[in-house]
């Protein structure tokens, strides 16, 4: 049958061309495609954080604010802030937290996990200097360190450290330490507010860029100051009432906080004071006057200022260093699941060496059965293999026991023949003229002897025979003879 061929509707190549053009002007479609692969090779790999609630909690004042990855980018929602009427510190933890949780549900915040900013000024501070530690002891001498700088027990507080290096390659690390109690009760706190807080860390302002950088977070009633150096911070303070931005109208000057950082610059290590630039956060509640006068008295220091407006710049910052999986100065203690803790109970050298004997004798033992059920199962495969032709041949010898009675593959007339040929004489004295053999086995002979004797000697020779029973002689004369017997077979083995 003659088909109809549909002509062509596009010239050749053109699905090609478009697929490339597709290809080249759709990047969206590779990045899926990117990211799917990225899924493939790692499945276990957990997904980042694509949103996150941000909490600063100062005296009683909250501030809240929704974090939102978008296209790869951070961007903050719904920011609000309140003075709540008990405070998060100090007062019932369930108060607290319902409170928290009104503020949250008015302002139609669903997020549940969050990040706390905790103020400074909970928080000692020290910085020590690094001796040549393997990362094994790192740990061990930080918290030595700490328990001689701080009059607690290190069992008392919750430790954070951040390591840097100064310019001339000499490794410090600022520890930060907040008692557990308080970090116990503002997790009660959150808890109460239906909030799952996946870190901890101090309330501090961004530095712009990764050079040494001595950073003011300026707020009405407090001013935070710390030193930047790389990842890690040379100095963090927190300083209260050097930051009245008018009095009755009259603008005050910045003597005291530049008294602060001159007190800070001169404990710095190092050489960490050269080439170190400033950068200032502050409210817009900031006068111009005062903001002029910190500028001048910076510039008299040495520093190139940089100065940033922003309402919630700390807040914002620490979340995007979460969003980042930046964890610098963290506070929450991680929660030990029961695999680890046995795992680390487990991990001494005596009891590594019982658990893998144990493991060898428990590997060894299941050898033994492995086998021996592979064994099992392959004589079932033989057996399966073969159970027809034995069936088969089972079935022919019961029929076998079952006529073996009705028939004789014996030959008795040869074992008879054979028997007499035996006892007759070799040297041809006696001769054997005739055989009967009847039913029953019953034989009757006749013949002749040269004498009697040679015939009282085949006589007895038979009657000594085992097969050989009811022996009978019926006519007898000088040469002549004639006798019968019954033929008894041999028994079978």
């Amino acid at each position: 049958r003659r088909q109809r061929r549909r002509p062509d509707r596009f010239p050749p190549g053109f699905a090609q061309s478009r697929l490339e053009s597709w290809r080249t002007n759709s990047p969206s479609v590779g990045a899926t495609k990117t990211k799917s692969e990225s899924k493939i090779l790692n499945p276990f790999k957990p997904k980042p954080i694509q949103s996150l609630l941000g909490l600063a909690i100062r005296g009683n004042r909250l501030t809240a604010s929704v974090a939102k990855r978008i296209n790869g980018a951070v961007r903050f929602s719904s920011h609000a802030t309140v003075d709540l009427s008990s405070s998060p510190w100090t007062d019932d933890p369930e108060l607290a937290g319902q409170e928290i949780r009104t503020f949250l549900d008015q302002r139609e915040i669903r997020e549940n996990r969050c990040l706390l900013c905790l103020p400074l000024n909970i928080a000692m501070t020290v910085s020590v200097e690094l001796p040549d530690l393997s990362d094994g002891d790192l740990q061990s001498y930080l918290e030595l360190q700490a328990e001689s700088e701080f009059p607690f027990g290190i069992e008392d507080f919750q430790l954070a450290s951040a390591v840097y290096r100064a310019p001339d390659q000499s490794r410090y690390a600022t520890l930060a330490a907040i008692p557990k109690n308080r970090i116990e009760h503002i997790q009660q706190v959150l808890q109460h507010a239906r909030l799952r807080p996946i870190s901890l860390v101090l309330e501090m302002a961004a530095a712009a860029g990764n050079d040494p950088q001595l950073v003011l977070d300026v707020q009405p009633d407090h001013v935070d100051l710390s030193v930047r150096c790389g990842e890690g911070f040379a100095v963090i303070r927190s300083l209260e009432g050097v930051s009245n931005f008018a009095k009755d109208g009259v603008a005050q000057d910045c003597s005291p906080l530049c008294r602060e950082i001159r007190i800070t610059l001169s404990q710095l290590p190092g050489n960490l004071r050269q080439n170190l630039a400033a950068a200032v956060c502050h409210s817009a509640e900031i006068s111009s006057d005062w903001r002029q006068s910190l500028e001048r008295e910076l510039a008299g220091m040495g520093f190139q200022t940089t100065f940033r407006e922003g309402q919630h710049s700390a807040l914002e910052a620490a979340v995007k260093a979460r969003l980042a999986n930046q964890r610098a100065l963290q506070f929450l203690q991680p929660k030990r699941r029961p695999f680890r803790i046995f795992a680390e109970k487990a991990s001494s050298q005596r009891n590594v060496w019982i658990g893998g004997s144990v493991g060898t004798l428990v590997f060894l033992v299941g050898a033994v059965f492995y086998f021996q059920g592979w064994r099992l199962k392959a004589l079932e495969r033989e057996w399966n293999g073969m159970a027809e032709k034995v069936k088969t041949l089972e079935t022919k010898q019961s029929k076998i026991r079952q006529f073996r009675p009705w028939y004789d593959n014996s030959a008795p007339s040869l074992q008879i023949a054979r028997q007499l040929a035996e006892s007759f004489p070799k040297e041809g004295s006696v001769w054997l003229k005739s055989i009967e053999i009847k039913e029953n086995r019953q034989v009757r002979c006749a013949g002749s002897a040269r004498d009697n004797q040679d015939r009282l000697d085949l006589i007895s020779r038979l009657r000594a025979a085992d097969n050989i029973r009811e022996l009978a002689t019926q006519s007898i004369t000088a040469k002549q003879f004639d006798f019968k017997f019954v033929w008894d077979p041999p028994q079978r083995p």
